[in-house]
Parts: C-alpha cells; sequence; structure tokens
C-alpha cells in the first residue's frame, strides 16, 4: 500500500505543515479582530436603527451583526423567538458563548475553523489510513478563500454548520463500519444540531432528500432490493434529529413555551421566507456563475449580476473535479452518505438565492470526495507498479 511510502508521508507531513502555518498567519494578519471586546452599547445602537426596529432604516445591519447582538441577548436569557426568530439558536447560543467566556465573538470562528480541520484530517486518516490524503484534504480546504472568511469576518453560521455537518459525517461513517447504535443515535444528535444552526424548513429538506438518495443509491444503480432496516436506521436517525432541533429551543421553553406555540415559531419562519418577495426564478443557478465566472445575482432591485472578491480562479477545477471524482466513486458505498450530500446540497443551492459563503459547504465536502478519489487511484497504480 503506497501509505507506507516515505515520500508520500513526507508530502503530507509537510502539507499538513504549510496548511497550519497559512492558516495561522492569517490569524495572525487579523489578530486585532480578536483582541477587540465585545462593546454592548455599540451592538444594541445599531440594532436599534437597523431594519429590524425602524422600517425602511437608512441604517441596515448585516446578518452577523444581528446574530452577535442576538447571541449576546440569549446567553443572557432572552427568549430566543423575541429577536431574530428567523433562524434557530444554536448557533446564536455559541456566538454568544464565545462573547461570555472571551468577550469577543470572533474567537468562535477561529476554535471552529481549527476544530474542522482537524475533523477532516481524522475523517479521511480513518478511511485510508494515508497521512497524504488526509494531509490534502486539509491543504484544499485550508487555502480555500471561503474557509479563510468565516476566519476573519463576523461570526457567520456558516462555519458552525461545517462543524456539526463533519461530526455527524464521521458518525455516520462509525455506524457504517461498526454498526453500533450508539452512533446511529450520535448521528442523529449532530444531524440535529446541523439543522438548529441554519433555516429549518430548507435544511430539513436538504436533509430529508440527502437520506433518501442514500437509501436508493443501489436500488437506482443496481436495482438492488432496499433492507428493511435501513429505513428502520434513517427513520431512528431523522426522529433524534428532530427531537434535538426542538431542544436547542430551551431558552424558549424556559420563557414558559408551549410545544404548540414551538410549532407555531416554526410554521411563522417557514411563512417568513416564503413572503420575501425574492423572485425565484431570475436567481435560479446562481451559485454555478459565481463559481465559473464570478458573478452571482442578488436579489435587490433590478436583480444585478456582481463579483465577490474574494473568488478564486480554483474554484471551477475545484468543483468539476469534484463532480467528477463523485461519479467515479458511486459504487463505494461508504462514501455514499457524503456524495449524496454533495449531489443534493447542488439542487439545493440551484434554487437557492444564495450569498457567496454557502457554497463553503459544498467546497469541503467536494474536497474530501477529491481526495477520497486520488487516494483510490493512487493505490491502484501502486498495486499495479508492485505486479
Amino acid at each position: 500500500m503506497y501509505q507506507k511510502n516515505k515520500l508520500f508521508n513526507l508530502i503530507g507531513i509537510l502539507l499538513l505543515l504549510v496548511s497550519t502555518i497559512y492558516t495561522s498567519f492569517v490569524i495572525y494578519q487579523n489578530k486585532q479582530l480578536y483582541l477587540t471586546k465585545f462593546d454592548l452599547s455599540k451592538f444594541k445602537r445599531a440594532f436599534e436603527q437597523s431594519q429590524w426596529r425602524v422600517p425602511n432604516s437608512t441604517r441596515p445591519i448585516s446578518d452577523e451583526t444581528l446574530y452577535t447582538y442576538a447571541g449576546y441577548l440569549y446567553i443572557q436569557g432572552e427568549n430566543p423567538i423575541l429577536i431574530n426568530p428567523e433562524a434557530p439558536p444554536l448557533g446564536k447560543y455559541l456566538i454568544g458563548l464565545s462573547i461570555q467566556l472571551f468577550d469577543n465573538a470572533k474567537i468562535l470562528n477561529v476554535i471552529f475553523g481549527y476544530t474542522c480541520l482537524m475533523l477532516i484530517f481524522f475523517m479521511i486518516y480513518y478511511l485510508t489510513r494515508s497521512l497524504l490524503s488526509s494531509s490534502l484534504a486539509v491543504f484544499l480546504t485550508s487555502i480555500n478563500t471561503l474557509f479563510i472568511d468565516q476566519l476573519i469576518h463576523n461570526p457567520q453560521l456558516e462555519i458552525i454548520q461545517l462543524f456539526f455537518l463533519l461530526v455527524f459525517t464521521c458518525f455516520f461513517i462509525l455506524y457504517e463500519k461498526k454498526g453500533d447504535i450508539v452512533y446511529v443515535l450520535l448521528s442523529g444528535l449532530t444531524l440535529g444540531f446541523f439543522l438548529s444552526v441554519k433555516a429549518f424548513t430548507y435544511h430539513v429538506l436538504l436533509v430529508f432528500f440527502t437520506l433518501s438518495l442514500y437509501i436508493l443509491k443501489d436500488a437506482l444503480l443496481i436495482r438492488k432490493k432496499i433492507e428493511i432496516k435501513r429505513y428502520f436506521f434513517i427513520f431512528i436517525l431523522f426522529f433524534v434529529s428532530c427531537v434535538t432541533y426542538m431542544i436547542t429551543y430551551f431558552g424558549y421553553f424556559l420563557h414558559s413555551g408551549t410545544l404548540r406555540g414551538f410549532f407555531g415559531v416554526q410554521k411563522w419562519i417557514f411563512l417568513f421566507y416564503k413572503s420575501s418577495g425574492i423572485d425565484m426564478f431570475r436567481t435560479i443557478g446562481s451559485y454555478l456563475s459565481l463559481i465559473f465566472i464570478n458573478r452571482w445575482r442578488f436579489w435587490t432591485k433590478n436583480y444585478p449580476l456582481i463579483p465577490y472578491q474574494d473568488w478564486s480562479v480554483l474554484w471551477p477545477f475545484v468543483f468539476l473535479l469534484a463532480c467528477f471524482a463523485s461519479l467515479k466513486l458511486l459504487k463505494n458505498n461508504t462514501y455514499t452518505i457524503l456524495i449524496s450530500f454533495f449531489v443534493i446540497y447542488n439542487i439545493f443551492l440551484l434554487f437557492t438565492p444564495l450569498y457567496p459563503r454557502y457554497l463553503l459547504l459544498l467546497f469541503t465536502i467536494g474536497n474530501i470526495i477529491i481526495t477520497l478519489y486520488f487516494d483510490e487511484v493512487i493505490n491502484v497504480k501502486h498495486e499495479k507498479k508492485k505486479k
């Protein structure tokens, strides 16, 4: 096996070192962001003068500012449905925890960023036992401008969501390898946390279709009959994730919230996004034009095509390679959950009015798939060379 090749291991160590140094250098360059103390009066004033309090306000605030202020209030005991109920509360609780512990919301980004890189490394290493493949996945992620953007800007929910997606995938793969019911429960728990970070209504569909494709893949490709236990496994996983999602609203229930009221909030979230007034037909496929030509359609007046300042010329190549690798790995059941998510998330983005940061999940899972395909190719060539 090529994993024992000293040269490949050396290259893997160098890639890991470069990834660590580069990420640490970016953080050092922006160290002032992580040293600035949280200013409650500043955030409160911005919120009170924003579009969330003043109709047609001339002083709108970004989602990141809103999440930071909401997170602080949540951790102080505020009812999460009274401020920014449009998004589930877990991500904002974690932002508030960062403020509580470090008096700075941005340190959360660094913690989750490094943890995501570690999870990618250990996931690939568990699957391949290759230092080179594991380090390559970390390298591809660390140099991605979307990942760097998450580290140096205001607290954003995508890096938190990525963390829970990676943990879920690790537990899911462990269940496939070991068959222990504990990993089903842990998969459901972390999947519930994933749902509890961003808009529930749309992401629950993303999860539902991802799990459906996971179940149906063999039936569609080789007409293999689906085992009943697979349906049972997915049902348990989905049930645990929904219960977990509900539990993350503990702040609401502590304020005498009822189960009926909880479902009412979920209905309100759905109606809120449905009534956004965005012409979905004008934004279809915007993520593809962003990837290939650095133009994405923003949903303001006249829906202009605008560039993303941190776009990289590598994006089209990485995306196409991830698509190609997904096709090549279809027959490997161990990678089915990763490929299922990659396919469904592409469809999800196709119909979603987006910000560029939404592509973080797509490229990270794509990097993992590319690396797994690279590992298979190297293994095959190495075996042929030995013969």
